[in-house]
């Protein structure tokens, strides 16, 4: 395999999205976003190459949901002769509403024009429902069992995150997460956590999220005062020294839950839409920023790669033409 099949190899594994303009020597290719996403101000990045070594000119377009045909968005961009790599700025005047946004890009370089494939970016705002009937269960002195029954919010729950402290007030991110639990909506989970010292009493949170990213109430210990960058909420369900008893609710921001009985205890649910046999408790190990970072790093060098050697083709094919 040759230099530039190999780099249009790693081209192609890195971005995916093909151009529509087969015989032209221009090319362009655009990274698919995340989608659905909440975020509404993100890099639409892509890559222009030119095999003659022109300067290229790349325009990004966009189709909200309300709108009837694409239309430009950002002014021109100005490539180096051959290509590189660039970015479109989608920002939150052009994801307005909820809904569903296509993008693709174009590079001209002299008469020659290339069109990316059309990507599609699901914006979505709305949070699933809140967890109910929250209970926390010291199974022995190193042990809790966390229950819970998701929302039944016509599938937006797709996970659960619980939080644990030495304190009853702490900010429920990042820092004192302890367990994900993949979760569908309507189903009724245990999450076992074990605690660090056996000897300490903890406090916990729970909170659901949808595909999206988008974070329910934050359901918890009766005591607990959850404390984030923006707000600050306290649980506020009558309970006694211990867990939650188990015919009561957990607490919503600030906001006593509906008692009631219980839903059938029991561990079946599904993994982000594939059936399991039980909850699945996610390896907090590797972030989903760190895999985002590594996979962009990667589509970056393969990007590189090939204008190097498109470079260097054109370069040898004008070193042959001199001879």
């Amino acid at each position: 395999m040759t230099i530039v099949a190999l780099a249009a190899s790693l081209f192609a594994l890195s971005f995916g999205s093909t151009a529509h303009a087969a015989a032209s020597d221009v090319s362009v290719k655009v990274e698919k976003p995340k989608s659905p996403t909440r975020i509404n101000n993100f890099n639409l990045n892509f890559v222009a190459l030119d095999i003659q070594g022109r300067g290229i000119t790349a325009k990004c377009y966009k189709k909200s949901p309300s709108d009837g045909a694409f239309t430009q968005f950002g002014a021109d961009i100005a490539l180096s002769s051959g290509g590189n790599t660039a970015n479109c700025a989608v920002t939150s005047s052009i994801l307005g509403d909820n809904g569903t946004y296509q993008f693709y890009v174009t590079a001209t370089a002299g008469e020659d024009t290339a069109t990316s494939e059309t990507v599609s970016v699901t914006y979505d705002t709305n949070g699933p429902g809140d967890p109910r009937d929250y209970s926390k269960t010291r199974t022995n002195s190193c042990e809790y069992t966390i229950h819970f029954k998701t929302a039944d919010d016509a599938g937006m729950t797709v996970k659960v995150e619980v939080y644990r402290s030495e304190n009853t007030s702490f900010s429920a991110d990042d820092g004192s997460r302890v367990l994900t639990v993949n979760a569908g909506s309507n189903e009724t989970h245990d999450a076992t956590n074990t605690v660090p010292d056996c000897n300490k009493n903890y406090y916990y949170a729970i909170r659901s999220f949808d595909a999206a990213g988008n974070g329910s109430g934050i359901v918890g210990d009766s005591e607990v005062t959850i404390t984030n960058a923006t707000t600050t909420t306290t649980t506020t369900s009558q309970q006694t020294a211990g867990a939650i008893p188990v015919n009561q609710g957990g607490s919503v921001l600030g906001q006593t839950a509906s008692t009631g009985a219980m839903g059938a205890t029991g561990t079946s649910g599904d993994t982000l839409g594939e059936t399991s046999p039980s909850a699945e408790v996610v390896d907090m190990g590797k972030t989903d920023d760190a895999k985002k970072a590594m996979a962009r790093n990667l589509m970056l060098g393969g990007g590189i790669l090939l204008l190097g050697a498109i470079l260097y083709a054109n370069w040898k094919k004008k070193q042959t033409q001199a001879q």
